[in-house]
């Protein structure tokens, strides 16, 4: 058996499903997924939609366990709060249904292979698993947002997973802040030195169809063959199976007309990309807004596309030059109309 936990409130419930629907698709292991709903919408609808692997837990669940989450609640903006959340939830499931081990998924991810793949990674000593960002140069964020992504991390319930779930989860209590500030951010920062202060304990996932995102896509060619999916890196040429992509930034919005339409990211994405990936991944949103609870879509405002300040100059003059042009005609204008005004009464003068 095994076991993944996630959270969220229903503006995700459609990517929770989706995360659902793709574990039931590619998990070979029968498996069960706890999850933490953080409004009651979302509580409520997963209750009166029963599956039987499926556990759901309220915030109020937790935070009867936790009686401190309901102060950081006030404290902290829904984002950093959820992020809170993440390693709570872990220990949370873990103690209360008594399980073996326990692996965090983001509600934003999809499967497209085995996971099974990652835990075979693990050797008998390890008892924790995390994820790299593995950023693509450009977008290289490692800075700020840490060496490795919160997406897909795996704890045993031993000794050893239960000392570095807790440590971190201590942290997460005292800070959990948006703002990357001495060093930290969010859940994630914490993560940087593991590998070195729980020697032994962490595995680093080597796959590399493992994590696959918006920020990493622009270093491999995807390909399709049957129902499987393959990355492909481009300069090694080394080929995997895709695992799961991480569908983060995706975002949708009702526009003036009244339909929904969605926003990918601001990565660069190739069409490839888009067409195996994201074009499915949308649908599939787009299918379950009509099963799902009213949400408060926000309104896409048209993008109005900066000019540069050259141009913005370069237009002003042109702009003055043909307002001194007229000005200067209808100067002329006037005095020509004065002038043959004044002929016009002479030529009266002398008739009469």
């Amino acid at each position: 058996m095994t076991n993944f936990c996630t959270l969220f409130d229903h503006n995700y419930l459609s990517r929770g499903l989706i995360l659902y629907e793709s574990l039931c698709s590619y998990c070979s292991d029968s498996f069960t997924l706890y999850i933490l709903t953080t409004d009651d919408i979302a509580y409520n609808w997963l209750k009166s939609h029963p599956h039987n692997n499926i556990i759901i837990n309220s915030i109020a669940d937790i935070t009867c366990v936790y009686p401190i989450l309901e102060q950081l609640k006030k404290e902290r903006t829904q984002a950093e709060f959820n992020w809170t959340l993440s390693s709570f939830s872990l220990q949370f499931f873990l103690n209360k249904y008594h399980l073996s081990s326990l692996t965090y998924l983001d509600a934003d991810l999809c499967f497209y292979a085995d996971p099974k793949i990652l835990f075979d990674e693990l050797d008998k000593k390890e008892s924790v698993i995390i994820t790299p960002h593995n950023y693509t140069p450009k977008y290289d964020q490692t800075a700020t947002s840490g060496r490795y992504c919160v997406q897909f991390m795996y704890f045993k319930n031993t000794t050893s997973g239960n000392m570095v779930l807790e440590w971190w989860r201590n942290e997460c209590e005292k800070c959990c802040s948006a703002i990357p500030k001495n060093g930290k951010f969010g859940d994630q920062k914490y993560l940087d030195d593991w590998l070195s202060r729980f020697s032994g304990i962490v595995h680093e996932t080597k796959n590399m169809g493992c994590g696959i995102a918006p920020w990493n896509i622009q270093q491999f060619n995807i390909e399709r063959i049957h129902n499987k999916f393959i990355v492909e890196d481009k300069v090694t040429r080394i080929r995997e199976d895709l695992v799961f992509y991480h569908f983060h930034g995706v975002k949708d919005f009702i526009s003036k007309n009244g339909s929904l339409v969605f926003n990918l990211n601001d990565y660069e994405l190739s069409d490839a990309v888009i067409d195996y990936l994201y074009k499915p991944y949308i649908k599939k949103l787009k299918d379950l807004v009509i099963e799902l609870p009213e949400r408060d879509f926000p309104i896409i405002v048209p993008h109005q596309k900066k000019l540069p300040f050259v141009y913005i100059i370069f237009k002003a003059i042109i702009r003055s030059v043909k307002m001194l042009i007229k000005s200067f005609l209808f100067i002329q204008t006037i005095k020509q109309v004065k002038n043959e005004y004044i002929n016009n009464l002479s030529k009266e003068n002398i008739l009469t």
